[in-house]
């Protein structure tokens, strides 16, 4: 009743009342939208202050501005319905397009979105189901988008489900860029407020609209409106204070004078009070009862069913014919109780919410139950019945429990595990028979796990511990072992399940056997102190066959147990063979899979192998949406990167890996942040790297586990850079100890040392220094490695003197001459020049330390350069100078996005690949295009090569 008429004489134009300011906002931020400045805009409100007036107003500007409007409404019910607000506002448009409309919907990422709007028996198992859900509802967003504006009206989002409530928030700080505006309506509350709504608020950049309650100048225009002049002061004084100025109960309260008759002379505005807003309920209740029990009984249809409540459906619930339905449905229409039109629906929420809770918690309960066999009987989707089915009461029902599964496969298979955890809980709460318990225990815990919930291992324990079923055991200790990787204490206590599986299951399911042994492989390379433990179980698959994908999962084990005993070539080979399904680039079966092949592959410096594969395996996350598959992949390219010595695209991939955050990210985050500390300690950004230790908290003590080597070694090699040698030395000599516990199987003693020696020697502490070059030189030559070697016979040579320094640094050049090992080979050449230079021999120095100076210039190891720079001047030669323009002016970000262009990527499938909005891929471009001198994508690819066709 916010709207007050005005008009001469003939039809009257409609206006809000004292809502000017609340319009302008709306329009001003709807026009932005228009123009491609999207947002996320909240109006808030207490029940009736006419949130919905003004989300009606917005569908009429944008719709006379040609943006397209999407609606939909929230419910009590709908808030058990997976995705229920997102299919109300896209599905029929999704559904209804014909085949060449949906595959423009549906391309790319979008594609991922499918699973909400079809009712689909499964899904392709992959990780981050959730996010990839989200990501491909943004994209199908963007899609729309394409061809006119957006706007998302969504009323009483506080009721909304919360798969629908996470995409949103999900969305909003990605609208910027896209002629996109999402209006939602909540209720404020005295009661605790939903988490997301609150995040939502934080989130919205527009001004949030809070209508005010209309002052009393307001309330007497609208009272002397419909009861006449003739109505006092006092009168619409007292129906101010009763109503508070809230429109909705003024509407009640003059839509009850209206109906009963009255006039505003009869009306004793002392009993005005009395009629609001207590028994506004009891007003409704009475205008149903009036009708008759056939209308109660329509009415509490309507109210059950919400967003279902068709005429047919209705029909059947409450057994009515067609005609006396009808009949009924239109008087309740003209009592102000139901709009016209179908689905049948109430004209406010309040009055549904009157209705509903006249219902005692067994009516309630017994009605919802109605409403499954109705359904039921429709064939309506899962998602619907299980909606109800949780507000039944348990009752034993077996059906019951089938349907709520089948609704819960549904869920997750569409991206809302929450509500598959719900729908599995209240499964359990039927109950189930002994016989399915654990099948459904099983379900749940995997449907925990991709929520994050902590009850996830304690189903998937009950599962293994109650079922009689081989298979469903297996399954759920292949579950229970993702659930804790790479948590060595979980993984160990868990073998005693990896085993009893693995013998129960090989009878039934061959491959899935070999899962598990993989899965009992990878738990005893995480304990490496457990006697006769990884070296036992990896030798007894020495020569089994790698031709399925858990074969090969195997065989990356039995590689990695080739590093412990070298020669690295050996390894190197099983590695490959271990590549050899493509499923290591897709799923990857096991989280150390791919670890284990590319660390083989990185040891045998088989380096574009590696890059080769883990491209491949990060396209395919791109595409399936996932960013713990491509953060996992991703921070594993860039330690193959930075090993042959490309420090900026190193960076890049590491950089990606830590922004990236998924249901893995505390296990990628450091990973990636050893790539990136590494790569700008070479590149002699010590100062930002220290910055960066501090904000990720990798400056103090670390967690005293095998995972700790690399960040040690990089922190190690970071102090070592800025000069800080006892620091470096602690590090170095703990990651060295930590590593010597895993006998081998963690390879990188070598790298440690050859980073140790050096400071050993700057502390003084020669003996020590040698000792431990002895020992790498030894170690290397067993893993007949060249980089190995190399390296350790560089450093061997710092701790000589006179010729047999010369020889050691002469046998490094040569032993590393065709490594792909760019970055020792350049360090190895600068220190052989300057030793040459040391002896007097000048001339073959200057063209050592030439040599060397390329490569650390083709390396962007610029302290390296450097260096080579002041030898080759002090040795009489005239090094080039190379600024930091172009290219290497260009930050990760940058050069990330700069590769994906050149590429011939669009903007829009390199957004789909970073996880990122177009708005951000236009911004680096635009950086990029500017730093290197050019004004389209048609010069990158030759402005991000250097000299010789090599890469900036």
């Amino acid at each position: 009743m916010l709207v007050e008429s005005r008009g001469d004489g003939g039809a009257a134009a409609p206006r809000l009342l004292e809502r000017d300011d609340d319009l302008h906002t709306i329009d001003v931020i709807a026009a932005a939208a228009a123009g491609g400045a999207g947002s996320m805009l909240l109006i808030e409100g207490p029940a009736g202050i006419g949130k919905t007036a003004l989300l009606d107003h917005l569908r009429g500007r944008a719709a006379a501005a040609g943006m397209v409007v999407y609606t939909a409404r929230g419910g009590d019910l709908e808030r058990g319905f997976g995705f229920g607000i997102v299919r109300q506002l896209l599905e029929s448009t999704v559904l209804g397009a014909d085949v060449g409309e949906r595959e423009r919907l549906l391309a790319g990422a979008a594609r991922l979105a499918e699973p909400v709007f079809t009712d689909v028996e499964s899904a392709a198992s992959i990780a981050d189901i959730a996010f990839a859900t989200l990501h491909g509802l943004y994209w199908l967003l963007a899609n729309l988008a394409e061809r006119a504006p957006l706007v998302l009206l969504v009323d009483d989002a506080h009721c909304a489900d919360d798969p629908s409530l996470r995409f949103l928030l999900h969305l909003a700080p990605r609208l910027a860029g896209l002629p996109i505006l999402v209006a939602l309506s909540v209720r404020t509350s005295p009661h605790k407020v939903r988490a997301e709504l609150r995040a939502l608020t934080l989130e919205s950049r527009a001004p949030v609209v809070r209508p005010q309650p209309l002052s009393d100048d307001a309330v007497a225009s609208l009272v002397r409106a419909l009861l006449g002049a003739g109505a006092g002061d006092r009168l619409c004084h007292s129906c101010a204070v009763a109503t508070g100025g809230n429109p909705f109960l003024l509407s009640e309260l003059l839509g009850e004078f209206r109906r009963t008759g009255r006039s505003a002379r009869t009306i004793d505005p002392s009993d005005v009070d009395q009629l609001v807003p207590e028994r506004v309920s009891a007003s409704v209740l009475i205008r149903v009862s009036q009708l008759g029990p056939a209308a109660s009984a329509l009415a509490r249809a309507v109210a059950v069913l919400g967003e279902w409540a068709r005429l047919s459906t209705c029909v059947r619930f409450t057994g009515l014919d067609v005609t006396q339905a009808a009949d009924l449905a239109a008087a309740l229409v003209d009592s102000e109780i139901l709009v016209h039109g179908e689905p049948l629906r109430c004209v406010h929420p309040l009055i549904r919410t009157a209705i509903y809770e006249d219902l005692s918690h067994t009516e309630r309960a017994d009605l919802h139950a109605r409403a499954v066999r109705v359904l039921a009987e429709q064939h309506c989707e899962r998602g619907v019945i299980g909606a109800h089915l949780l507000a039944t009461a348990p009752a034993g029902d077996l059906s019951a429990v089938a349907m709520l599964r089948e609704a819960a496969r549904a869920a997750l298979a569409g991206g809302a595990p929450e509500t598959a955890v719900a729908l599995l809980r209240r499964a359990l709460d039927e109950p189930p028979d002994d016989a399915e318990r654990p099948d459904i225990v099983s379900e749940l815990g995997i449907a925990e796990y991709e929520i994050g919930d902590a009850s996830a291992t304690v189903h998937l324990r009950e599962a293994i511990d109650t079922t009689a079923d081989p298979l469903t055991r297996a399954r759920a200790v292949m579950a229970l072992a993702w659930s804790n990787h790479p948590d060595a204490d979980s993984q160990r206590a868990q073998l005693s399940f990896y085993e009893q599986a693995a013998s129960e299951v090989g009878l039934y399911d061959r491959e899935l056997q070999l899962q598990l042994e993989g899965a009992r492989l990878g738990a005893l390379l995480l304990n490496p102190d457990l006697p006769d433990g990884f070296e036992q179980a990896a030798d007894r698959f020495s020569d089994f066959p790698a031709r399925t994908r858990a074969e090969c999962l195997i065989r990356s084990f039995v590689a990695r147990r080739a590093l412990q005993t070298g020669p690295v070539a050996v390894a190197g080979d099983l590695a490959e063979q271990a590549a050899r399904h493509p499923a290591l680039v897709s799923e990857g079966g096991h989280p150390l899979w791919r670890t284990n092949v590319t660390i083989c592959l990185m040891e045998a410096e088989r380096y574009d192998a590696a890059e080769h594969i883990l491209s491949r395996a990060m396209r395919h996350a791109e595409r399936m949406g996932s960013p713990q598959w491509l953060a996992r992949a991703q921070w594993l390219r860039g330690l193959v990167r930075h090993r042959r010595g490309d420090l900026r695209a190193a960076e890049v991939d590491g950089r990606a890996a830590v922004d990236i955050h998924g249901a893995a990210a505390p296990y990628t985050r450091t990973p990636g942040l050893v790539v990136v500390i590494d790569t700008l300690a070479d590149q002699g950004r010590v100062d930002e790297a220290d910055a960066l230790l501090v904000q990720r908290g990798m400056d103090g003590a670390l967690i005293p586990t095998l995972f700790a080597v690399l960040p040690l070694l990089a922190r190690g090699r970071l102090h070592a850079a800025a000069g800080r040698h006892e620091l470096a030395r602690d590090d170095l000599l703990d990651a060295l100890s930590r590593i010597q516990s895993s006998r081998g199987t963690f390879p990188w003693a070598g790298d440690v040392r050859v980073a140790l020696v050096p400071v050993l020697l700057a502390l003084g502490e020669d003996v020590s220094a040698r000792k431990t070059a002895d020992e790498a030189v030894s170690c290397a030559r067993v893993a007949a490695s060249p980089r190995r070697l190399g390296g350790a016979l560089r450093v061997r040579g710092l701790c000589a003197g006179g010729r047999e320094r010369l020889d050691l640094l002469r046998e490094a050049v040569d032993v590393l001459q065709d490594s792909p090992a760019l970055l020792w080979r350049a360090q190895t050449l600068v220190d052989f020049g300057r030793a040459l230079r040391l002896a007097g021999q000048h001339d073959e120095a200057r063209d050592i330390l030439r040599a060397g100076l390329d490569l650390a210039h083709r390396c962007r190891a610029a302290p390296l350069a450097d260096q080579a720079e002041r030898e080759t001047r002090a040795a009489g030669g005239r090094p080039r100078r190379r600024a930091a323009v172009g290219a290497d002016a260009l930050t990760a970000s940058e050069r990330r996005v700069a590769e994906m262009a050149a590429e011939g990527m669009s903007n829009k499938d390199i957004a789909q690949a970073l996880f990122v909005t177009l708005r951000t891929v236009e911004l680096h471009l635009s950086n990029a295009y500017a730093k290197l001198g050019i004004r389209s994508r048609q010069d990158l690819a030759g402005a991000l090569v250097g000299d010789g066709g090599q890469p900036r």
